[in-house]
């Protein structure tokens, strides 16, 4: 096999992958806890361009959905010797001698304390505690002692043997990270953010909480804040909550609806697995400008006009009132759920919202 044959052999497989996923979101088995992974994967984004192996992100979906329910400590523990987040970032180029800072600066910046919290010195001394990690035959990551720096480090303030483990217990106390990591997490669930306070009071219990994952994501989404942005229309749906709530009503798992899916969240911004950087996706008012939504209006009329797509769908007797946040603009609900009755609803301004 050349290499054309090898790249689109590749390129195939992650096809695969992205319809795939894009059908557990919009259809289950479990479609709320794969709407929290795909959070998740915005907090701890990887382009699947970098791994070479779809098998690697299915790994880091699998890790994630295993951490859902427990701690942050112990989700971000696991995600800095996840082989697809150190593919990305260079992780495994990180050696006793010659540390490379990337995974170690965007532990710091992205993943945990936030930009202000740390200075070079603190980069670099990351970076040794995650100097070794490297892949087993059997396609395990391992700690590879001799490629490890075991050497003290001065990080934050204190001076010991650092490890990976250490490193991220260590940032998990400091309380610039729930600080953060609950801002991150504001932004994707609720909106706006609100007053360093608010943040302050809700980071700080959610560290009396042990960092507990469920117990963050429930406080935000009952919060005062999220009900009020619900009732206002204020925030702007990501582009893959678009699709699978367009693909849900539809009801069509037909392969033309996933992989038109596939090719028209490209178009909009948001293909699976490729990240445009290290800090994911646009938020909310971030997808707010034209050639982003002219894409989203196309995509959306383009499942409707694919007849295979019209043939297989699985619509409810009715569109009911509460599809969106509030009332469309041009379409009265409830409604009969026809071609022209979801075509009108899928260009409606008010489909765009959370």
């Amino acid at each position: 096999m050349d290499r054309d044959q090898r790249r689109s052999c590749r390129n195939a497989r992650f096809n695969l992958l992205q319809e795939t996923w894009i059908e557990r979101l919009a259809f289950g088995p479990t479609p709320l806890q794969d709407r929290l992974i795909q959070l998740w994967l915005g907090i701890f984004p990887v382009n699947w361009r970098q791994t070479g192996q779809p098998e690697h992100l299915v790994s880091q979906i699998e890790t994630i959905r295993r951490h859902l329910n427990g701690s942050y400590a112990d989700l971000l523990s696991a995600m800095v010797v996840d082989r697809a987040v150190l593919h990305s970032l260079n992780g495994f180029r990180n050696r006793r001698g010659n540390p490379n800072e990337n995974l170690g600066r965007e532990l710091l910046e992205l993943f945990s304390l936030g930009e202000g919290h740390y200075d070079e010195a603190d980069v670099i001394a990351a970076a040794r505690a995650l100097t070794g990690y490297r892949v087993t035959k059997g396609g395990k990551v391992r700690l590879v002692p001799r490629f490890h720096d075991d050497g003290a480090k001065t990080i934050l303030g204190r001076t010991e043997r650092f490890d990976a483990p250490g490193l991220v217990a260590w940032l998990c106390e400091q309380p610039a990270t729930p600080r953060h990591i609950t801002a991150r997490l504001w932004l994707q669930l609720v909106g706006p953010l609100p007053s360093q306070a608010r943040l302050a009071s809700i980071a700080g219990a959610w560290q009396q909480q042990n960092l507990a994952i469920p117990w963050l994501v429930l406080t935000l989404l009952q919060s005062d804040e999220a009900s009020a942005s619900i009732r206002q229309g204020a925030m702007v749906r990501d582009p893959i909550d678009l699709v699978i709530a367009s693909l849900a009503l539809l009801g069509s798992r037909h392969p033309d609806a996933l992989a038109a899916a596939r090719i028209h969240l490209g178009r909009m911004g948001q293909a699976a697995f490729e990240p445009p950087s290290v800090k994911g996706w646009p938020v909310n008012q971030e997808w707010l400008n034209l050639r982003w939504l002219e894409a989203r209006r196309r995509g959306l009329l383009a499942l409707l006009a694919d007849e295979e797509v019209w043939l297989s769908r699985a619509l409810p007797a009715q569109l009911g009132t509460g599809l969106t946040p509030i009332a469309p603009v041009a379409l009265a609900l409830p409604a009969s759920a026809g071609r022209d009755s979801l075509a009108q609803l899928f260009i409606d301004p008010v489909w765009q919202l959370k």
